[in-house]
């Protein structure tokens, strides 16, 4: 099978997990690196191929079947919207865009041309929420009476300074809420069958000048099947990288986590299916990466849906506006 020629838009720090998936990929071949940043795209190329180029518009003469945008989160639509309309599918970093409107318009457009717009919630890919998912959709432990999403981790400092457009809701569209916790909310529209209607609070907490964003969020979720899930999300816990969801089921509970997932059964006992986990300064990142790259590729190859779609990211993106702007008042997740 012939492979998929491939670009990463984007060459920073996120990109080498693009970079490692693409130059062991069976189905694509890295063909360039793209930055406006020349120095970036080259080392970034050095390491994992591709010829460099500093404008993504000089990819639309270049025969390219598939593009990977990992810049800034405000960037995304546009540079999302131009490649599809000159018949390239596209692999988004989250989140897909920094406002509903945006992401909408994305989603419109790839339905017209016919492109692929998949969204990178590699967490979906993780061990653990494999078997959570399939442990649902089976019915095993019976229905979802209610659930838990708990984030926790720190950011401040160094990690705003370097990248400006960070800590900004014109760059970076907010920050605890839609860079680090999305992930995990989108865990539990994916694993609970949909998030339908949400209230909370969002909230800078830290006296600093580092950001002007949330770095906190209190939220009551309304699940479709009719149960409710509580979120607390915060950056302001240092040395620490807690992500879980926990669902209580009829008959059990399980805790799905990066490390694995246990289950705690209505008996007494407790069954607990370990998982690889990373460990360094970027381990929130996890190792599914690669596999969510892959599937996307297969999927396109296959011409089957893929399971990060762009209404998977729409979502999302829907749910993070939400929490920002509920102060309180119940809001439906249309």
């Amino acid at each position: 099978m012939e492979k998929a020629r491939t670009a990463v838009i984007g060459c920073g720090a996120v990109s080498k997990n693009h970079g490692k998936a693409l130059s062991g990929s069976s189905f694509a071949d890295l063909v360039y690196a793209v930055d406006i940043d020349r120095e970036k795209a080259q080392a970034f190329s050095e390491r994992f191929g591709g010829s460099v180029l500093t404008d993504y518009r000089d990819l639309f003469d270049k025969n390219i079947d598939v593009a990977h945008i990992v810049t800034p989160h405000n960037t995304h639509p546009e540079i999302a919207i131009d490649l599809m309309r000159h018949g390239i599918n596209v692999f988004c970093e989250k989140p897909l865009a920094i406002t509903p409107y945006d992401a909408e318009r994305m989603v419109k457009v790839s339905e017209e041309t016919g492109m692929r717009l998949g969204v990178c919630f590699q967490n979906r890919m993780n061990k653990a929420t494999v078997e959570a998912k399939k442990l649902i959709d089976d019915g095993v432990y019976g229905k979802i009476m209610s659930g838990m999403v708990l984030v926790a981790w720190d950011r401040h400092g160094k990690y705003y300074s370097e990248s400006p457009w960070r800590g900004t809701y014109e760059g970076e569209g907010g920050g605890c809420i839609i860079n680090q916790s999305i992930h995990t909310l989108d865990l539990l529209d994916y694993l609970t069958g949909g998030v339908e209607a949400l209230s909370g609070f969002d909230a800078k907490l830290r006296d600093t000048d580092d950001y002007v964003v949330d770095d906190t969020a209190a939220v009551l979720f309304y699940l479709k099947n009719g149960a409710t899930a509580v979120g607390f999300c915060s950056n302001c816990y240092p040395g620490s990288k807690i992500c879980t969801v926990e669902l209580r089921l009829e008959k059990a509970v399980l805790t799905v986590k990066q490390s694995g997932l246990t289950i705690e059964e209505e008996n007494g006992n407790v069954i607990f299916h370990g998982a690889e986990v990373l460990k360094g300064e970027k381990s929130e990142w996890g190792v599914s990466h690669g596999i969510m790259i892959e599937e996307f590729y297969r999927s396109l190859a296959e011409n089957r849906p893929f399971i990060g779609d762009c209404h998977t990211g729409l979502n999302a993106v829907r749910i993070v506006n939400a929490i920002q702007h509920s102060r309180g008042k119940k809001i439906k997740i249309s």
